[in-house]
């Protein structure tokens, strides 16, 4: 499969991508603990969005609907000083979209930085993310540099 271009014929590039700039702010603003703004990024969302991260990161499981992105974006900051998602490339289908990009963050509780490779796979309905799974090149590794006690 060759990567897409941003705009794509679905729209479903242009969506995600106005929820990727959302979830920067969003994280940069502080997250729910700063009273940050969540409604930019629930108008993104299907009202039965599901989200699911994988079980070794320091935010697994299932986040139902706008309310649980809501409470694992609130996980989710408290673990990420900061987010920058780059290098995106777009992989379309009928009903979704796959996502490469590298994801680079800080750490809250040890300051250290996160610099890797993500994969999204995303599902749209109505216009609007209905499914998104999150798989990480080195989840174990994003574990352990969240975590005070490991080298």
């Amino acid at each position: 499969m060759e990567p897409m271009e941003t705009k794509v014929s679905s729209g479903f590039a242009d969506v995600l991508a106005g929820y990727y700039a959302a979830e920067q702010r969003y994280v940069a603003a502080g997250g729910v603990k700063a009273g940050a703004d969540f409604s930019e990024m629930a108008s993104y969302l299907h009202p039965d969005v599901v989200g699911r991260q994988g079980p070794t990161v320091p935010y697994p499981g299932d986040w139902h609907g706008a309310a649980g992105i809501e409470r694992f974006f609130a996980l989710f900051t408290e673990t990420w000083s900061s987010l920058e998602l780059s290098d995106i490339q777009y992989f379309e289908g009928e009903t979704g979209l796959a996502i490469q990009m590298r994801m680079q963050a800080t750490s809250v509780a040890t300051g250290k930085r996160l610099d890797t490779m993500v994969g999204h796979f995303l599902t749209f309905e109505d216009g609007l993310i209905r499914e998104f799974n999150v798989y990480y090149r080195d989840p174990v590794h994003v574990f352990e540099v969240t975590r005070p006690d490991r080298g």
